[in-house]
């Protein structure tokens, strides 16, 4: 019984990770070289914003984007 056990376990840390290595190098990069995604990418890059190190509140522009955001969804 207590080795039933185990290789449940074992089994479910197997698709757990077989999950989650899917998602990082499959869905991920695939979702990076979409064209939105890529020129969002861009505007970052253009604006001096290093995405991985974003503080949303502390970034000078932030009222521009939140302006762009509001302005997309009124268009919906």
């Amino acid at each position: 019984m207590i080795q039933r056990q185990q290789v449940k376990r074992q089994l479910a840390l197997a698709v757990t990770t077989v999950a989650l290595s899917s998602v990082w190098l499959l869905l991920l990069p695939a979702y990076a070289n979409r064209p939105a995604v890529k020129e969002h990418l861009q505007w970052l890059d253009d604006k001096g914003i290093d995405p991985s190190a974003m503080y949303y509140t502390e970034l000078e522009v932030m009222e521009e984007i939140l302006a762009r955001q509001r302005t997309n969804q009124s268009r919906r």
